[in-house]
């Protein structure tokens, strides 16, 4: 028999091998995605399983709780208002300005949306916007801001050196940057801040966390 006859008869043979070795991969392969499917997610839901460990919601627990300096400012009805004349009840804080295009219309529709869901428990909670452009936010200019969005939400502004002074306790960045027209932007740090009824700063929230996570963390301390 020909060494030609000898490989043609062993190629046949050699294909089916092949065959069987990529089925048997695939096969494996495919076991070992439902599997790895189950296990990432839940048994009755179908969600994934998100690691509690190392998911982020956008709030940073203060641990421990940081006692707050206290500081006066002017309110948005022209008199003058202090960090203790809010205790009593749990306090979201956030800086910004009233010129501000963009974060801080964001922030206040947040603080908008919070309270909605808050419902009856809302009444137990202060809404605040502290103003990082004195020079502009005069408390009428504050006044007219922040009635724009919900009456009841509160205002403080004061100048640069009062600001500067209270900074401190919440990390405070603000810059301003003038533009070709004369007028200015101000960059400025654009978290949130919860503290508890008795002044102590208890957790931080990045910019962007979404309304619900922030009303299940205040939900928690009323």
């Amino acid at each position: 028999m020909s060494s030609e006859t000898q490989q043609s008869r062993k190629s046949p043979r050699l294909l089916m091998i092949i065959a069987l070795i990529l089925s048997l991969s695939i096969t494996l392969g495919s076991i070992f995605f439902i599997i790895y499917r189950i296990r990432t997610q839940t048994t009755d839901t179908g969600a994934a399983v998100i690691d509690a460990d190392n998911y982020f919601d956008g709030a940073t627990a203060v641990e421990p709780p940081r006692q707050l300096s206290d500081f006066t400012l002017t309110g948005n009805d022209g008199k003058p208002l202090s960090l203790s004349d809010l205790r009593g009840k749990v306090t979201l804080m956030s800086f910004g300005y009233t010129n501000c295009p963009d974060v801080c219309p964001q922030t206040m529709g947040d603080f908008e949306r919070i309270k909605d869901m808050l419902g009856e428990q809302a009444d137990d909670v202060n809404f605040l916007l502290i103003s990082v452009d004195g020079v502009r936010d005069t408390p009428e200019t504050m006044q007219r801001y922040i009635s724009a969005f919900d009456p009841d939400f509160l205002g403080m502004t004061g100048s640069e050196d009062d600001l500067r002074r209270i900074g401190g306790d919440y990390g405070l960045y603000f810059r301003a940057n003038p533009e070709s027209n004369g007028t200015y932007t101000v960059d400025h740090t654009a978290g949130m801040f919860m503290i508890d009824r008795e002044g102590f700063l208890r957790t931080i929230f990045t910019f962007g966390t979404e309304p619900d996570v922030i009303t299940g963390h205040v939900r928690e301390l009323l």
